[in-house]
């Protein structure tokens, strides 16, 4: 058996795919990146599940949150903007100014929307939030509303690490985020006299605050001037003249990452104001956003797995390889899931690590259960971006993801009509069907135009 899969391996390296080893080594690092960033979401509802009233508190939090999203949609395909797009030092000025516009405009719109009527009149009519919850969402958001700000400053210097290979320090910069949210969880119930929205806010805004500084302060630290060090690696590759860069170039570029990210973060906002119309709209959103946390959680690891097809997919469309490693991931991904869903460690998790009451603990695991489909899903869609984004063919991108839009919406619509008594099941099915119809439109995309389209 082992010197089948050997000489099965050699031959695939024969056609120059790589070996499940270089793929393990190349994206591990990606994906514990992935993990860490993720698990500080559980935190943060475990030191909300320490603080009176909590059901209201995740609530809220969820709901300010995905909004928040929202707005911060422009700006969250920097890193591999930059690392896309600053081949050269000469590209980099002209990188740098479009995406300072693009982020002064969101944070200038987050800020109105914040300190307005108008994240009032949203939350309420729109998100059918009411009462306490109601004024803990607007209170969030008007702090909340940097936070596009430090990310995007950490994404624009995350892109520019893995551009000079110093990418470990994403990784640490990211555990340090996690340690902060950690200690701010053990020592919350010590600052239970302050306001909820007050301490949910800097719980996440303070992480991300912590790992933006020290990845700016570590890129300078590792790698000294950014110019410099652009100029060192462009004589190292021996190019001479970059690839204009243009804005209307940059545009091109953008503007579709930007439709699809804008589409991908309403999915939220929709199924909140969705499962906030349930009998029980407050132990709805609580079960859900603590179930689906948990289980992104898990299903953090596939997230980068775009990464590989960008770095190995060829011109001929031989990748074997690459199908092979995404698939045992996505296997392992989905036995992992169901034996959080199908046993008590589940609940245990929630119950105990998390902090969370035992109903919202016990109802949880249905949503967990509908989850164990989500590592192949994932996994097909990632592998399918990889060789958009590597082929430029971005345009397929905001499409699959108005598809998956459009049939979330649909399921939704028709699954609340019901009135279910388990409404927050609805919420993942609703995701989940999404999910599937993206799959099946990327994969027609592939029949019809991969396969004769060169990068």
């Amino acid at each position: 058996m082992a010197f089948a899969a050997r000489v099965f391996w050699n031959k695939l390296r024969a056609f120059g795919q790589p070996s499940l080893k270089e793929q393990a080594l190349f994206y591990l690092p990606l994906a514990a990146t992935a993990f860490i960033i993720i698990i500080t979401h559980s935190f943060f509802n475990a030191g909300l599940a320490r603080l009176p009233n909590p059901e209201v508190l995740i609530a809220a939090f969820a709901v300010a949150k995905s909004l928040m999203h929202v707005f911060q949609s422009p700006v969250m395909m920097i890193r591999q903007t930059v690392t896309a797009l600053i081949d050269h030092r000469k590209n980099f000025r002209k990188t740098l100014i479009a995406l300072s516009l693009v982020v002064g405009g969101v944070v200038f719109v987050l800020a109105v929307t914040a300190f307005s009527g108008l994240s009032r009149w949203l939350f309420h009519h729109v998100m059918g939030l009411e009462g306490q919850t109601l004024d803990e969402a607007v209170a969030m958001l008007k702090i909340l509303f940097i936070f596009p700000l430090l990310v995007s400053i950490r994404d624009f210097f995350s892109g520019l690490l893995i551009r000079f290979r110093t990418a470990p320090l994403i990784a640490a910069a990211s555990v340090a985020r996690v340690v902060y949210v950690a200690l701010f969880v053990i020592f919350i119930e010590q600052l239970a006299s302050l306001p909820g929205s007050l301490l949910a806010s800097l719980m996440f805004v303070g992480g991300v605050g912590i790992e933006t500084l020290i990845v700016v302060v570590g890129t300078r630290v590792l790698n000294g001037p950014v110019s410099g060090k652009l100029a060192i690696l462009d004589k190292e590759s021996g190019q001479v003249e970059p690839k204009r860069l243009t804005y209307p170039l940059f545009i091109r570029f953008f503007t579709p990452l930007i439709v699809t990210t804008a589409i991908y973060n309403v999915f939220m906002p929709i199924v909140n104001a969705g499962l906030a119309r349930s009998a029980q709209p407050d132990l709805t959103l609580s079960v859900f956003a603590v179930a689906w946390g948990l289980g992104m959680v898990v299903l953090s690891p596939s997230n980068m797995l775009h990464q590989l097809p960008l770095r190995y997919d060829t011109k001929d469309g031989k990748n074997q390889s690459i199908r092979l490693f995404i698939f045992a991931l996505a296997v392992l991904l989905a036995l992992v899931m169901a034996l959080i869903a199908f046993t008590n460690l589940g609940y245990l998790i929630l119950r105990h690590w998390i902090g969370t009451s035992h109903e919202i603990s016990s109802l949880a695991s249905n949503v967990l259960k509908l989850m164990c489909v989500s590592p192949f899903l994932l996994a097909t869609r990632e592998y399918f971006w990889g060789i958009l984004l590597k082929r430029r063919l971005t345009r397929f991108l905001w499409r699959g993801k108005l598809i998956n839009l459009l049939c979330l919406l649909v399921v939704l619509a028709g699954l609340m009509a019901l009135k279910p008594t388990h409404a927050a099941m609805v919420g993942a099915l609703c995701l989940i069907s999404g999910d599937a119809a993206e799959c099946l439109f990327l994969l027609w995309v592939s029949r019809r135009h991969l396969t004769r389209t060169q990068i």
